[in-house]
């Protein structure tokens, strides 16, 4: 049985949200990571850890969808390409995220489109300029209406 490092899988499922992926990433191996991605979102202690992790982390999953196309690896897509006697396990344990078309003819694999890094890097750096200047209103709001300016403070009722 593989050894399955629970909190590195917490924390890829929480980037990701691909079960499959996450296993694969936490040490499990090819044949058993579906299976065991399943089973860890399943119990409910690990389901809490993923969520801890969401609530700190400041990234949408839009911007990390972005990050990963922008900076992620396109090795697997590039094999896939060049290996003769493609299977269907080969696609399915192939990290195809920053891939967005494929086409086969007879001889396997014709072309291979990814989606274009300089495009999501601006994207992502727009989504950028948008929270720096959200962070900085709300800094603006609290500076001059207190931090309770968001209804965070001590002050409410608690009922």
């Amino acid at each position: 049985m593989d050894k399955i490092n629970v909190n590195d899988f917490a924390a890829k499922f929480a980037e990701c949200g691909n079960a499959y992926e996450a296993a694969l990433f936490a040490g499990a191996g090819r044949l058993t990571a579906a299976f065991e991605g399943i089973r860890l979102v399943s119990n409910k202690a690990v389901r809490k850890k993923i969520a801890a992790i969401r609530a700190q982390s400041a990234e949408s999953p839009a911007a990390a969808g972005l990050r990963r196309i922008a900076f992620g690896r396109n090795n697997d897509a590039v094999r896939l390409a060049i290996s003769e006697g493609i299977t269907p396990d080969d696609i399915d344990s192939a990290d195809l995220y920053g891939v967005s078309e494929i086409k086969c003819g007879k001889g396997g694999v014709t072309e291979i489109k990814f989606f274009d890094r300089l495009k999501a890097l601006e994207a992502l750096g727009e989504y950028e300029k948008q929270q720096d200047s959200a962070f900085n209103a709300q800094s603006l709001i609290s500076a001059i209406y207190g931090a309770d300016a968001f209804g965070g403070g001590e002050g409410e009722n608690e009922s």
